[in-house]
């Protein structure tokens, strides 16, 4: 793993569960173990998807490092938004997070980072109330007038163990909106089909950690493909995935590739135009070809590297 940490100039996240001794407390050891184990995978999750690196997990939270202030406070905006989601969901099993950032050198020591960037990231995160992000002076320098993060100066604070204090701004951050036809009704229990599912939970669990599939779900009108394809998307969308759809339909002179249009028309609405042109890359000139409305966003660079992406769609037409 060392190798793989970053070293030099690194902005630093860590998270932490407000109230994790107060949740033992209530549920017990085993039940509180899996709701945190539970609210870390979606942590880790959301740091995959912004390329973020896994330090360390410290009883309450993770310790993150990236090599973005850009890509870092993103993540943390998301990770916040697929609590909310997770939260809403199963209320019984909530938790709150509190996220706290910085930027700056740090030595990297076998599988570990050091220094004050590290020690003053910590502490920014305990400064945090449940459900806050927290960033420093520095972060904020980094990510540059042109940011379009909303950010609140919370004036200078007092950090243990450092002689001087720091400015600290918060996030503004709100829930993800449910992409439309995302909102499915209320259904009897799901039964059969444990083959097919565990096989579409292996391909999503494949997903989660970056590798994309092209699944076709067949069968005679009436056997159960859409039930199916929504309890997949269920399942995602319990995991903090975003589940987007596109839909086919039998009518003369659709538009060619319209499921794809579709999910891409919804992938705007919810991702900031900085992180599609970075996921898109090279790819960015063809897919404005399906979805005139990514022309707005602004010059695609032909010579910009590319980012590897999946673009997952279920189709239940």
């Amino acid at each position: 793993m060392t190798q793989e940490l970053p070293e030099g100039t690194v902005t630093v996240l860590f998270t932490d569960v407000e109230g994790s001794t107060d949740l033992t407390t209530r549920r017990g050891d085993e039940a509180a173990r899996e709701v945190l184990r539970a609210c870390d995978e979606v942590v880790r999750q959301q740091v995959a998807r912004h390329r973020g690196k896994e330090v360390k997990h410290t009883g309450d939270g993770l310790m993150v490092a990236f090599t973005s202030a850009r890509r870092a406070v993103a993540c943390a905006v998301d990770i916040q938004r697929a609590i909310a989601g997770c939260n809403r969901r199963e209320p019984e099993r909530a938790v709150r997070v509190r996220i706290g950032l910085n930027t700056g050198e740090v030595i990297r020591e076998e599988a570990d980072l050091f220094g004050a960037t590290v020690t003053a990231a910590a502490r920014i995160a305990n400064q945090a109330n449940a459900g806050d992000i927290l960033i420093s002076d520095t972060v904020k320098g980094v990510l540059g007038e042109a940011t379009t993060v909303q950010l609140e100066d919370q004036g200078e604070v007092e950090l243990k163990g450092f002689p001087r204090p720091m400015r600290l701004h918060r996030v503004s951050w709100e829930e993800a909106a449910a992409p439309s036809g995302l909102s499915l009704p209320e259904r009897t229990p799901f039964v059969g089909r444990e083959a097919e599912r565990a096989y579409l939970r292996r391909l999503l669990d494949q997903a989660v950690r970056g590798q994309g599939a092209l699944v076709m779900i067949g069968g005679e009108p009436g056997v159960g493909k859409t039930r199916l394809a929504e309890e997949l998307l269920l399942e995602a969308r319990q995991r903090g995935v975003l589940a987007l759809t596109g839909h086919c339909y039998e009518m003369e002179g659709a538009p060619p590739y319209i499921a794809f249009v579709e999910i891409l028309q919804a992938t705007v609405r919810l991702v900031r135009p900085e992180a599609l042109r970075d996921v898109l890359g090279d790819s960015a000139p063809e897919v404005a070809k399906l979805l005139p409305e990514l022309r707005v966003v602004g010059q695609f660079d032909r010579s910009r590297s590319s980012s590897s992406a999946t673009i997952s769609s279920i189709d239940h037409s």
